[in-house]
């Protein structure tokens, strides 16, 4: 099984300096879990948790985006059966009745890799 989220978590909690009990004191849970995370034992925590980690880690913005997407990632392939969306995606959508609308209509018409180049060129305008 895949453990690139805690081998991530591992490096990036190792950069700020924290232990893992001093990590675990910020993020409210326990050392063992947090060492059973890092060694593949534990898939990732909830997206609250994933939240409250990648704050105690001040993990700048592309950071913490990888860090969700490869949190989301571990959790499908750990899961086999759900599809899981990275924390801060599926926290946006659950707000935005127009986003999930785009989303589904995007998804029926079925667009290539150019047409979401061409709109993430769009939005960024």
């Amino acid at each position: 099984m895949d453990n690139t989220f805690g081998i991530f978590l591992k490096e990036k909690r190792q950069q700020n300096g924290l232990s893992l009990r001093a990590l675990g004191k910020q993020v409210e849970l326990s050392h063992i879990y947090l060492y059973n995370i890092e060694s593949g034992k534990k898939a990732p925590p909830s997206d609250d948790v994933i939240k409250r980690l990648a704050n105690a880690l001040n993990l700048d913005e592309k950071s913490r985006f990888l860090f969700f997407d490869i949190a989301a990632k571990r959790k499908s392939d750990a899961d086999g059966s759900n599809y899981y969306i990275p924390v801060d995606i599926s926290q946006y959508i659950n707000e935005n009745e127009d986003a999930k609308n785009v989303i589904r209509e995007a998804n029926h018409v079925e667009k290539d890799d150019s047409f979401w180049n061409d709109l993430l060129k769009e939005l960024k305008k």
